[in-house]
Parts: structure tokens; sequence; C-alpha cells
């Protein structure tokens, strides 16, 4: 029986890396894909055979369908489709242009679905074959997307990164549906990132366990929601938030 494989699309700010080595560790077949050369060059450097590579645009449909055909050179199959979506920088309303939506709308919930279309129908193809190798049971198949909590609550400034990161949070449940027929699951991992920790200091207190998910966290969820652990969950944003969202949602204000 041939390993699972898990095509990884986009790497992100360092969680990208935690995650393809944790599923490289557990005997999993990875396939890194990444448009910036400088992302990709890191990751190689870091995680070395562990992975194979690919430098095709995750956000274009002849990037995602040459990163199936690339995929499917190296291995037998696809198994998992782990997304990492950008999340975009802070900018007010009156700054954003309908250029500046197209674009984030593309590299966001239009390439997510574009590559739910492309890899699903693999996957369908795969399982129909599997099924009927009785003495074989078919690698869970599913789809993952690693979200910030823009995803589901909102700060001042950062309205495209709610509304991005929540459309790709709607598209992941309406997934769910759409792919259940065929046992393809969909999930999210939606997470307080270190990244965002950095740039405003405030949420370490306001987040009851003092700090954001830890990348290798982030990584053993998506894992957990790869694996036959998981199987009966589907449509689900699983939270990362340290306790965040039990909060009271008044922020302090300053006299």
């Amino acid at each position: 029986m041939r390993a699972p494989c898990i095509v990884l699309l986009g790497l992100g700010r360092g969680v990208g890396l935690s995650c393809a080595r944790r599923f490289a560790e557990a005997k999993w077949s990875v396939m890194v894909v990444d448009g910036d050369h400088k992302s990709l060059a890191r990751a190689e450097s870091d995680l070395g055979d562990l992975c194979q590579y690919l430098h095709e645009d995750q956000h274009t449909r002849l990037g995602l369908k040459n990163a199936l055909a690339g995929t499917l050179e190296q291995f037998d199959g696809v198994d998992v489709v782990l997304s990492i979506p950008p999340i975009p920088e802070a900018s007010p309303l009156e700054d954003i242009t309908a250029g500046d939506i197209q674009t984030l709308m593309q590299k966001s919930v239009i390439s997510s679905l574009m590559a739910a279309r492309i890899f699903s129908a693999e996957m369908i193809r795969e399982l129909e074959v599997e099924g009927e190798q009785v003495e074989r049971r078919p690698h869970d198949k599913s789809f993952i997307s690693i979200l910030s909590r823009a995803a589901v609550s909102s700060d001042p400034g950062h309205l495209m990164a709610s509304v991005t990161q929540g459309a790709i949070l709607s598209a992941t449940r309406a997934l769910a549906i759409e792919l259940a027929p065929h046992r393809i699951r969909s999930n999210a991992v939606v997470a307080v990132r270190p990244r965002a920790e950095t740039l405003e200091p405030w949420l370490k207190e306001r987040t009851p366990l003092g700090r954001s998910a830890r990348p290798l966290e982030i990584a053993d969820t998506a894992y957990f929601l790869a694996s036959s652990e998981s199987r009966y969950i589907t449509g689900q944003g699983i939270e990362l938030d340290g306790g965040r969202s039990m909060l009271n949602g008044s922020l302090p204000v300053e006299t």
C-alpha cells in the first residue's frame, strides 16, 4: 500500500514548514507548492529530502493543474490538499481599490475553489479505483485550510483580511456538503497566528492562555484533521484561539 500523499499549497510565514515537517515525519509523501522562489528555496533548505517541491503559482488554474500533474508524476495519488492562503496587510477602507479586491479574492477564495475543483476530480477517480480493490482500504481524502482568526472576527483596518479569510471558511463549509457524497471531507484550522501577535501586542493580553498558537500546534491540528481519527469531522473550523473567543468582546478603553 502506498504512503498517503499531501499537497501543501502555499507556505505562509512559518506554519507551512511546520505542517510539511509534521506530515513528512509521519511518513506521508509531501509535495510543497509555492509560486515564490524564495519561500520554496527556504523550505527546501530547511526540509531537504523530506519533501518534494514544485515552483507553481498556487493561485491560478494553470498553476494548480501543473501542481496536480507534478504530484502524480512523483507519487501514485493525492489524499489531502492543505492550503495556506495569504493574509492581506492592514489597509483602511478608503485606500482599497477595485483592483485590490479582485487580486485579493483571486488569491483567496477563488483559488481555494479552483483547487477543490481540480484536485477533487482526481480524488474521486482514485476512490472509485481503490473502492474496487476490496483487499485495500482507500486513504481518507480531505481539503484543509489554515486560516487566521480574521475568518471569524474583525479588527479595525483589517477589512480585507476578514472578507477573504471569512470567504474561505464559508467555502470550506459549503465544500463539505458538496463533496460528502464522494466521502471527501473539508475543514479548516482557525488560529491566532504568531505574526498577528507581533503586529498587535494587545492580542497577548486578550488571550487567556497568554500567547498565540505555535506553528507545531497548528500543524498537529491539521494532521489530526487529515487522519482517519477525524473521518466523521467535516465542515468545521477548528479554533485555536487560546480561549480568546470566550472573553467579553469589549476592549479596554484608555482614559
